[in-house]
């Protein structure tokens, strides 16, 4: 008879696991939602009082010449502008905006550059990390690497170039919008003509003027996994390209195997995913089906990865007006 009972406990644990897993994931996927629509109540509040969306990067002007460069143009992300209107005044206040400079200005010493400051807590700026950055569905355990806090939301530059350091390795260059201006290579740009979507990293000025493909038809913030990406700066800076931003011309959800303990992933020979940055800089995550974005207008929606890849690329424009039928 024991074994009976033991035999039934089995059966009911077997068909109730299931259920319970389903439910978690329910709640998680929920949080996440919430997440994403913190960040649109904060970027419609940062709008409202600085009349434009919060910069991605910050830029101090080009290096002898007019080509810009990472050291003196664009040095802090654009969720640190975010933190007064998600209630962490506190940690905001504490930085010193008024000194900072990027890394290049002090030889290498970064003690000045405004991620690497020193709070009252004793830690640097960038070890700090809130839940509201964090989807619960990815489970992952590098909430900081090297000393930097990292995030699941990224902001949408639209369908914008990124080349992998392989040549070889490009398989999404042919899906990039022409813009003409000029499609800028990792959205190294300060002139917003180059840029399709809402978030740069040389501290290009948008407004909501701008999107005049209309806001609920425009992608500001996505989900993404920085395990994916050998860029892992964190969100405190704009170069941390799985954290900041991703371009809509790759397909969504691509290469979400990535091995988080492990080496990279080989798709190609020569090619490895998490330094292809074709691929590594997409949007992506750990739910089932397709992942969360949030569009300009502050709602959310949930897509699905077999999206058309066509109509992805125009929710990822901010003013390329083509028509957008049902997503």
């Amino acid at each position: 008879e024991l074994l009976v009972v033991i035999a039934i406990i089995g059966i009911l644990v077997a068909l109730l696991l299931p259920a319970v897993q389903q439910a978690r994931e329910a709640a998680r996927r929920t949080q996440c939602k919430n997440n994403l629509k913190q960040f649109g109540l904060a970027i419609h509040n940062y709008h409202d009082t600085y009349g434009a969306i919060p910069i991605a990067g910050t830029n101090w002007g080009p290096d002898q010449g007019s080509t810009p460069t990472w050291q003196t143009n664009a040095c802090v992300g654009w969720k640190v502008r975010c933190l007064p209107f998600m209630d962490q005044s506190p940690i905001y206040n504490e930085l010193d905006w008024a000194t900072s400079k990027p890394p290049a200005a002090y030889g290498g010493n970064p003690s000045g550059f405004l991620p690497e400051q020193i709070l009252s807590d004793g830690r640097p700026a960038r070890d700090h990390n809130f839940p509201f950055m964090l989807c619960p569905s990815d489970l992952s355990e590098n909430r900081i690497i090297g000393g930097w806090a990292q995030s699941n939301y990224t902001g949408s530059p639209g369908s914008q170039r990124f080349n992998s350091v392989d040549s070889n390795c490009n398989p999404y260059l042919q899906f990039i919008q022409p813009l003409a201006a000029g499609n800028a290579h990792f959205v190294d740009t300060t002139n917003p003509n180059q840029m399709s979507g809402l978030f740069g990293r040389l501290g290009v000025t948008i407004g909501l003027r701008d999107i005049t493909d209309g806001t609920s038809n425009t992608i500001a913030v996505g989900e993404t996994c920085p395990d994916c990406s050998d860029h892992t700066a964190g969100w405190w800076i704009y170069n941390g390209h799985g954290n900041t931003h991703a371009s809509t011309a790759v397909k969504l959800n691509d290469f979400t195997t990535c091995d988080k303990k492990g080496p990279s992933q080989i798709l190609w020979p020569s090619c490895t995913a998490k330094s292809n940055w074709n691929i590594s800089h997409g949007f992506r995550s750990r739910h089932t089906g397709g992942a969360h974005f949030l569009l300009a207008d502050g709602a959310v929606r949930f897509l699905s990865e077999n999206i058309n890849h066509q109509t992805y690329q125009y929710l990822g424009g901010r003013s390329d007006s083509q028509v957008i039928g049902d997503f």
